[in-house]
This record gives structure tokens, sequence and C-alpha cells, in this order.
């Protein structure tokens, strides 16, 4: 379980798509961040950021988060 470190909030990212994003200090797992497709080890403080306007419905969008290097987010990174 990751833990919160901010409230979640709107934000622009990837694709100019508007997200919802909370920044969290760790979690107990290990993640792959679909920006630079690396690991976040567990305990490494990240973002955390699903779509605000899923195909079909909020449900949806919280399924599709995904867990980002703070700096790949930041940076809109995605793989190539």
């Amino acid at each position: 379980m990751s833990r919160l470190a901010s409230m979640p909030h709107s934000a622009e990212g990837p694709g100019g798509l508007h997200y919802q994003v909370s920044y969290v200090s760790g979690s107990q797992k290990t993640y792959t961040c679909p920006g630079c497709v690396h690991p976040i080890a567990p305990g490494t403080p990240h973002v955390v950021a699903w779509p605000e306007e899923a195909p079909f419905g909020w449900d949806q969008g919280v399924e599709a988060r995904r867990h980002w290097h703070r700096h790949c987010w930041e940076h809109r990174l995605r793989p190539l």
C-alpha cells in the first residue's frame, strides 16, 4: 500500500490529458514507471496518476492508475 503524501489534485499529464495526481512517500512493492519503463523501488517517493475521463467512468479511471517516477511525470516522459 502506498503512503499518501498529498491529496489527489487535477493536473495535465502526458498527451495533454487531465489526470488525478497524488504524490506518495513510498510503497511496499516495486512498480514499473510508464515514462521510462524502469522500476520504482519500494520506499521510493513517486507519483500516482489516473485519467480523469476514462471511457467507462471513474472506476475504470482509478483502475488505470499508474505509478511514475516524479522526474518522468514532471517531464511527461513516454517510452519510445
